[in-house]
């Protein structure tokens, strides 16, 4: 379970960024287009982040979780909510230096 209860959470998350972006028309990289996304191509990829977090949290039955097994889940869920906000984080710290970079190299 804490693998994918972690993949879940580091999905919920995900879809975010990508589901405002769509809505707001503006482009944004996803894996489906690259770095030039169209704002269709968010709303696809947030839908896809958002079914698959579904798939991971209803493959775990949490009906029959003790308190504290959900607890744990929990906890995991977090964590992986954590790690994908680093991952963004850092990754949109270092995106202007990969572009000034790019930049100076072509002119």
């Amino acid at each position: 379970m804490p693998k994918r209860d972690f993949l879940a959470g580091a999905l919920l998350v995900n879809t975010i960024p990508h589901a405002v972006m769509g809505i707001a028309g503006k482009r944004c990289l996803t894996p489906l287009g690259g770095e030039d996304s169209s704002a269709r191509l968010n709303l696809a990829w947030a839908a896809m982040n958002l079914a698959g977090a579904a798939m991971a949290l209803s493959s775990g039955g949490w009906r029959a979780t003790t308190r504290a097994e959900a607890d744990d889940r929990r906890v995991t869920m977090q964590s992986g909510m954590l790690a994908i906000t680093l991952f963004g984080f850092g990754y949109e710290l270092t995106a202007g230096r990969r572009k000034r970079i790019r930049m100076s190299s072509t002119g």
